[in-house]
């Protein structure tokens, strides 16, 4: 019984060894079977992939060619109206260019009447000069520029930038100037909207955007209103660029200042000459005319009475 028993124990044993050993043996071989179809089953699907892209590729071609049929004819039809359109806009610039050139004749028509001229009160003439900014000068915002008297300058002579007016002298040399820039306290000069006409006085206040002073109650100052200088000071000629409006935190009207959009290193001085005072421009007297030569002639001439 005892043999028995341990012979069984033995063959089982054996038998165990050989089944886990086939096991390991199929584990490997299905790993190895397992890894090899993976590659093959990738580079299969790239194939496949690639086949089909190029399949799709042709038979989408009917259906991309009807996309851009159907977008030529949108982009046509859309050209059609814009053409209709830019045909109704041409014939109404027709009408008002021929409005214009009426109006034109007739306006040149009534200047040569009443002898008046259309020109603008700005000077043609500029003199080109360099600007510095002065520090210490009697003035918070001042600029010094290198030309004077020599160069055809004169005080009260507006002083402008690319973008618009920079100030206006009040002080003159031979090849230098002084000019009292808008933002300084002293500075005031007479401006209005280029809207509406509104009048006002732009004063400086030592600030980068001068105020709107003496507004009238009927002005009708709004946010984005150009304001341009008025002439009615008869210091500037009116027209003069200066800033737009808009309103502060305080609630007054500001100007935002065209010349402070840039670095200002070259500028140009307008001399103006402003309309003079009867005072300063008097009539001259007239001239004595010359004595009747002919009847002191007849006279020496005439026979002495009898």
């Amino acid at each position: 019984m005892i043999g028995r028993g341990g012979s069984g124990f033995r063959a089982r044993r054996r038998n165990s060894r050989l089944i886990f050993a086939f096991l390991f043996f199929m584990s490997i071989v299905l790993y190895l079977a397992s890894v090899g179809n993976d590659e093959a089953f990738q580079k299969s699907r790239s194939n496949v992939e690639g086949v089909g892209a190029k399949v799709l590729t042709y038979l989408t071609l009917p259906f991309r060619g009807g996309e851009k049929l159907i977008g030529d004819v949108k982009k046509r039809w859309n050209a059609h109206a814009e053409n209709e359109r830019l045909r109704e806009d041409v014939s109404r610039l027709v009408d008002m260019e021929a409005r214009l050139n009426d109006l034109n004749f007739k306006l040149s028509r009534f200047e040569t009447i009443l002898n008046v001229g259309a020109e603008s009160d700005i000077p043609e003439q500029k003199v080109a000069a360099r600007a510095v900014s002065e520090n210490d000068g009697p003035f918070a915002k001042t600029a010094l520029i290198n030309v004077g008297i020599k160069q055809g300058v004169n005080e009260g002579d507006a002083v402008m930038t690319v973008d618009g007016l920079y100030g206006h002298i009040i002080g003159v040399g031979n090849n230098s100037s002084r000019v009292l820039k808008l933002e300084d306290l002293n500075s005031r000069i007479s401006v209005m909207s280029k809207t509406n006409q509104a009048r006002a006085i732009l004063i400086g206040d030592n600030s980068r955007n001068p105020t709107l002073s003496y507004v009238a109650e009927e002005s009708d100052w709004q946010d984005g209103d150009e304001v341009i200088t008025s002439g009615d000071d008869g210091v500037l000629p009116m027209g003069l660029p200066i800033g737009s409006v808009f309103t502060a935190s305080s609630g007054d009207k500001k100007v935002q200042l065209f010349a402070n959009r840039n670095f200002v290193d070259w500028v140009w001085v307008y001399p103006y000459d402003p309309i003079k005072s009867p005072e300063e421009d008097p009539v001259p007297d007239p001239e004595p005319e010359p004595a009747d030569q002919t009847s002191v002639d007849d006279s020496e001439t005439a026979e002495p009475p009898l």
